[in-house]
């Protein structure tokens, strides 16, 4: 039997492990679409998803709408593909583009008669630093303010990776 979201959310917190079960079930498929936009691959993309859900079960107490429990779930998510990044950052060095890699990004929906999965695996593709930006800014729809306060960074940065993962994309599936 499902359970409502308010009580699925009490059952929860009283650690009821249907409850816990029907609650990944409702919502991993989703949260794993928008991790795959923020990891570099599908084993990166499962273990944000294993550590988001592990930060929601630790702080579902602090849920205070259980109406907002599916938006609430997506910022935890982000938060924590945000935090995978930074660790990842702090692993590796920042790639440069080449000259080569430039052109000029023309907003005329080049995106849409491309398979989603092409598009997907493009973005999987890019450098941390520019997915990041290109997800914060074009898929969840953040202020460019509010995305650097998000990934500690400048502003401009922000800017400035978000326009170099257009270039690349654009670059990427232009043959497509």
């Amino acid at each position: 039997m499902k359970l409502d979201e308010a009580t699925l959310v009490k059952a929860c917190l009283k650690h009821d492990q249907k409850a816990c079960r029907q609650l990944y079930e409702s919502f991993a498929p989703q949260m794993f679409g928008l991790c795959l936009r923020y990891a570099r691959s599908r084993e990166a993309a499962e273990d944000i998803l294993h550590d988001g859900f592990i930060k929601v079960f630790e702080n579902l107490n602090k849920l205070r709408d259980t109406s907002q429990l599916s938006s609430w779930i997506r910022t935890v998510m982000v938060n924590t593909a945000i935090s995978s990044y930074r660790h990842e950052r702090n692993m590796e060095e920042q790639t440069d583009m080449t000259d080569d890699e430039s052109v000029f990004y023309d907003s005329n929906d080049i995106y849409s008669n491309i398979d989603i999965e092409i598009i997907m695996k493009a973005v999987q593709e890019l450098p941390s630093a520019y997915r990041l930006a290109f997800n914060l800014v074009e898929i969840e729809g953040y202020s460019y303010s509010e995305a650097s306060k998000e990934i500690g960074i400048a502003e401009a940065t922000v800017r400035s990776n978000l326009c170099r993962a257009r270039q690349i994309l654009a670059n990427k599936l232009r043959n497509y």
